[in-house]
């Protein structure tokens, strides 16, 4: 996703904050905060060397948005659903059928717990490759 704003302040070293008008996008993405009226701000890695003033275009990395929000919402899912099935095929193995409801919801509850420790893992691996950073891609000329 890419958008075009103005540097409005320095963060801390190469970070800066980025004014945009608020769109229809930011409704769905929440990546950014609100500035004032209209104005949504996000942080973004200056690696070109951009100025507080200059009228800039960022990128949002999609990809790894979409990757993460299927982790974030569809692991855990899948997780309970296996959980359930392995606890519910556990006490056919035991031969406890009649207790495969509750062994069921057990192991879903445990596979859901796990799948908690993966996004969490999975969230730290990204913040520190920075994969969600907003990054400045060019300095567009005033004209």
């Amino acid at each position: 996703m890419r958008e075009q704003g103005i540097i409005d302040k320095v963060v801390e070293g190469k970070i800066v904050e980025v004014a945009f008008k608020r769109t229809e996008a930011c409704e769905k993405c929440r990546a950014c905060h609100a500035i004032e009226e209209g104005l949504v701000g996000v942080e973004a890695v200056n690696d070109i060397g951009a100025k507080i003033g200059d009228m800039v275009e960022i990128e949002i990395p999609s990809q790894e948005l979409i990757k993460g929000s299927l982790i974030l919402f569809l692991v855990p899912v899948l997780f309970m659903i296996v959980g359930y099935l392995v606890g519910a095929e556990f006490t056919s193995f035991l031969g406890l059928s009649n207790l495969s409801e509750i062994f069921g919801i057990i192991f879903a509850l445990i596979f859901l717990a796990i799948s908690f420790f993966i996004s969490s893992w999975y969230d730290k691996n990204v913040r520190q490759r920075q994969a969600l950073q907003a990054h400045i891609i060019k300095v567009i000329p005033s004209e």
